[in-house]
């Protein structure tokens, strides 16, 4: 006969992955408030559809996938992964909290409405290179660009002596 395992018991921390997840701003107070004395699988059920939401609300144009349950890091991990490769595998974007780097998300333009988009990601990647505070320009990536520059330059300038 086949053992029953009990339901996980929710907690506050799951509470907060779920918006983690769904990229949507919340105190810790806040939660601890909704999860209450328990967090029952109804609670977290409805938590979600509320995280979801309100995400969808956030992010316009995420909204038919969220709408389907992929949360918003999954959909943002492209724009996290070309942050790494241009600025070093320290640099971990913060889409909520810093509007330097939410701007992925609301730099590019939809073609269809002219609204603000999310960039796509070549547009993120200039981006990340030349805003100066990102800080591309002290990475080996480009302090190799501008040894590119001064060596055209150069050449330019003596006509290749």
């Amino acid at each position: 006969m086949a053992e029953e395992t009990a339901p996980k018991t929710l907690t506050v921390d799951d509470l907060q992955k779920m918006a983690h997840d769904y990229q949507v701003p919340m105190s810790e107070q806040t939660i601890k408030q909704i999860a209450g004395d328990a967090v029952t699988p109804e609670k977290a059920k409805a938590f979600e559809s509320y995280v979801q939401t309100a995400a969808q609300g956030l992010y316009p144009t995420l909204a038919p996938q969220i709408k389907a349950g992929i949360p918003t890091a999954y959909l943002l991990d492209p724009y996290r992964q070309v942050g790494k490769q241009v600025l070093g595998e320290e640099f971990e974007p913060d889409f909520v909290g810093n509007t330097l780097h939410a701007r992925a998300l609301s730099g590019g333009s939809d073609p269809a409405t002219g609204r603000p988009a999310p960039m796509g990601l070549d547009q993120w990647t200039k981006f990340l290179k030349t805003e100066p505070s990102f800080g591309w320009s002290k990475t080996p990536d480009g302090q190799q660009a501008y040894q590119n520059v001064l060596a055209n330059l150069h050449q330019a300038l003596t006509g290749g002596k």
